[in-house]
């Protein structure tokens, strides 16, 4: 394969890797604290023993589980 092929692929790769991460991929990022709504749900998590509080976004049911400080 000739090097400037090479060069494209590897570019083309980088791209897509690139715009992956900062635009599909909103889940670890981003309005991580922004939209996401404290619940009443609170535990103790059997795995680190800390309290647990359970956030949800109300626009797409998405929650996450946070230690309360």
């Amino acid at each position: 394969m000739n090097i400037a092929v090479q060069l494209v692929v590897i570019a083309v790769v980088l791209v897509f890797a690139v715009v992956g991460y900062f635009v599909w991929d909103r889940r670890y990022r981003g309005g991580e604290h922004g939209s996401f709504k404290p619940t009443g749900e609170v535990f103790k998590d059997p795995t680190s023993g800390k309290m647990t509080r359970v956030y949800e976004d109300p626009a797409t049911g998405q929650r996450q589980y946070r230690d309360e400080p």
